[in-house]
């Protein structure tokens, strides 16, 4: 009896997968345990289904359900990394500022503190680092016009927000990396607004001496450089030196900061001008 259940099932399973058996299909036994079968016209090999793979199994419709619903989850995926990415709260606490703030922060930039072996408060601001470079951007546009001579249009606003944008990022990685190596603690966001808002003396010598005073001799420059500018530089090298552990370390990594900040000031004075003014002998173009 179990012998015999064993071949219906079977039966049942062929006529079921390749369709071949039919009413007529008879199961012949006996009980000298000799079986066989009659499957009709079966064909061993069985016939491939319309639109099915024959690697996998899965037909054309089951394959663009699945090409359909990984499209789905990839451009939800992209979307939710788009809008976290392009959300303003993210960057809404680094320009979170009243203007009195940043007034009073940009007073405190050009006045040098004494050593106190305190870690020196470093605000974590964007705003007012952004507004001095845009300022300085169109202070040398302003000295540039002030001239008389003009290049190609859109040279000069491409190459001073270059300039501008360029020094204030690159000095900033700069100046990171190097704090990273002394074990100067100091975030990037600091690094960011420290630089920023050390531009602030560049951007009054620039401005005194390119604008207010442009047919003074250099002697006025240097004078607003040794000034303004030194102050601005000792400010920046005093915030890397106390927030260095060791203070060897920290010695030198304030004379860097320090002097790559008063070099920048003197290329914007006579190697960034002597480059507009040269190309403005190439091709003048006069300004009415």
């Amino acid at each position: 009896l179990e012998f015999r259940r064993v071949l219906s099932d079977l039966s049942s399973g062929i006529n079921a997968e390749y369709g071949v058996l039919s009413e007529n299909t008879e199961v012949m036994y006996s009980e000298d345990e000799s079986v066989t079968l009659d499957l009709g016209d079966y064909n061993p090999e069985p016939s491939q289904k319309q639109g099915s793979d024959p690697a996998f199994g899965m037909t054309s419709e089951m394959q663009s359900q699945i090409a359909g619903k990984m499209f789905e989850i990839g451009t939800s995926k992209a979307k939710e990394a788009f809008s976290f990415y392009g959300r303003i709260d993210i960057l809404r606490p680094y320009f979170d500022v009243e203007p009195a703030q940043v007034q009073k922060r940009l007073i405190s930039a050009l006045i040098p503190e004494k050593l106190t072996g305190n870690t020196p408060n470093v605000v974590s601001e964007l705003y007012g680092p952004l507004m001095v470079v845009l300022t300085l951007i169109a202070v040398m546009l302003a000295g540039m016009k002030a001239s008389g001579q003009t290049v190609q249009e859109g040279t000069l606003m491409g190459t001073a927000i270059g300039t501008c944008f360029g020094y204030w990022v690159g000095a900033s990685c700069f100046f990171f990396a190097l704090a990273y190596f002394c074990d100067t603690k100091i975030s990037a966001i600091e690094v960011l607004s420290l630089c920023g808002y050390g531009l602030f003396g560049t951007l009054l010598c620039m401005f005194l001496s390119t604008l207010l005073m442009a047919s003074a001799s250099d002697l006025f420059f240097y004078a607003t450089w040794g000034v303004l500018g030194v102050s601005s530089a000792v400010r920046m090298g005093y915030i890397f030196l106390e927030r260095t552990a060791v203070r060897k370390q920290g010695v030198t990594v304030a004379a860097i900061v320090a002097s790559v900040h008063l070099l920048f000031i003197l290329y914007l004075k006579f190697v960034y001008h002597k480059t507009y003014e040269a190309a403005a002998k190439i091709n003048p173009i006069h300004v009415r």
